[in-house]
């Protein structure tokens, strides 16, 4: 009797099996998989070359060191070793101004976070320190003081040739930008911008806000402020 009852089972288990396998998918779920699946590919697609362009930078020029995430420091080439290239900075950036290589862009390292200072500059949240998982950037607390003594991400430097208030008309507009008026930078009559060399933490708030095309102030790092335009006036030191 057990054996009969076996038998049965097994039959009726073969022929259930068998009816949902090849009991055909209904029409509108082939559809509707058929128009998901071509969704996600041209979804992909756009999003990839969302990123491949977005990842191009436009820096003033390919061979100038470009401005890093605060704390990163002087040395690129350590900062580049020790980002394991995790996003987590750009994640938490405050203003959205972390930008990152492509891969086609290897120079400066491929995927590594920079700043676009012209397009977005740093407003000093401090974020980026805050969560980088490797040493790359240091973490530094978000108090304005602090940000004075531990940050330097550059030197700002005015091109007199393009500036306004040395072209003989009143601008301002990078003095009243910058987070530490009268310590990062100061202004001289006619009302022309004077850096002071030990105040400016090079966020870049003077660039994104100067009203000139091409910029008539940008950061520049230690290394290459030799080939910076030169001032008639000297760059001043925080009094």
């Amino acid at each position: 009797m057990e054996d009969v009852l076996r038998k049965l089972r097994w039959r009726w288990l073969r022929r259930f099996r068998r009816r949902r396998i090849d009991r055909p998918l209904p029409v509108l779920g082939r559809r509707r998989l058929l128009l998901q699946g071509l969704a996600m590919v041209v979804g992909g697609s756009a999003l990839m070359a969302r990123l491949w362009a977005s990842a191009r930078s436009r820096l003033p020029s390919p061979w100038r060191t470009p401005v890093r995430p605060p704390t990163a420091g002087d040395d690129d080439g350590r900062f580049v070793a020790a980002c394991i290239r995790c996003g987590l900075c750009g994640t938490v950036c405050e203003n959205g101004c972390i930008r990152y290589f492509g891969l086609d862009e290897p120079r400066w390292g491929a995927l590594s976070p920079y700043l676009d200072v012209r397009e977005r500059s740093c407003t000093l949240c401090m974020r980026c320190t805050q969560v980088c998982p490797t040493g790359a950037l240091s973490p530094v607390e978000a108090e304005l003081e602090v940000v004075k003594r531990e940050v330097r991400m550059g030197l700002a430097v005015v091109d007199e040739a393009r500036c306004i208030s040395y072209l003989g008309r009143i601008c301002g507009y990078c003095h009243d930008a910058c987070p530490l008026p009268g310590e990062a930078i100061r202004l001289v009559p006619k009302a022309k911008p004077l850096v002071l060399t030990e105040g400016c933490v090079g966020c870049g708030r003077c660039v994104e806000l100067c009203p000139q095309q091409p910029t008539a102030i940008d950061i520049w790092r230690e290394g290459d402020l030799a080939a910076a335009p030169k001032a008639t006036e000297p760059q001043g030191r925080r009094s």
